[in-house]
């Protein structure tokens, strides 16, 4: 996908998630490029062109073309779901109590019914409610 970004945030490699964009984005004439990404989803920078536009709202005032694609995302599966390659819908888990894996068992960038894929195994993760959970990174 291509869209547009600030200079000083074009860089090959870099992920972020997209927040949507200004008000004053609506009359802009590229905002169907700048802002043609989903709210909320995370993605990574494949390719930056040389192209730049003029844009009061960023940074040196002006925003650089690229490439994006749907950033990788590192969350908990159980333990029985985990296999590299296999498919998955994605559904955050109904926890009690808050602990240290909550940032990796409710990600930002996926939703519950994502369909994804397991790209990466990490290690099982230790759960207060008992729950068998795997650290996975998934596509989507």
């Amino acid at each position: 996908m291509i869209t547009l970004i600030g200079t000083s945030l074009a860089k090959k490699g870099l992920v972020f998630i997209f927040y949507g964009g200004s008000s004053k984005c609506e009359s802009c004439r590229f905002n169907r490029t700048c802002l043609n990404l989903e709210k909320g989803r995370k993605y990574i920078i494949t390719n930056v062109k040389k192209v730049t536009h003029k844009c009061p709202l960023h940074k040196n005032g002006r925003v650089q073309t690229v490439e994006v694609e749907p950033a990788t995302i590192r969350t908990a599966v159980e333990t029985k779901k985990a296999y590299k390659g296999s498919t998955i819908i994605f559904r955050n888990p109904t926890c009690v109590c808050e602990c240290e894996n909550h940032d990796i068992c409710y990600p930002e960038g996926l939703y519950n019914d994502d369909k994804c894929q397991i790209e990466e195994i990490g290690p099982e993760l230790v759960c207060k409610n008992g729950r068998n959970l795997t650290e996975v990174i998934l596509s989507h």
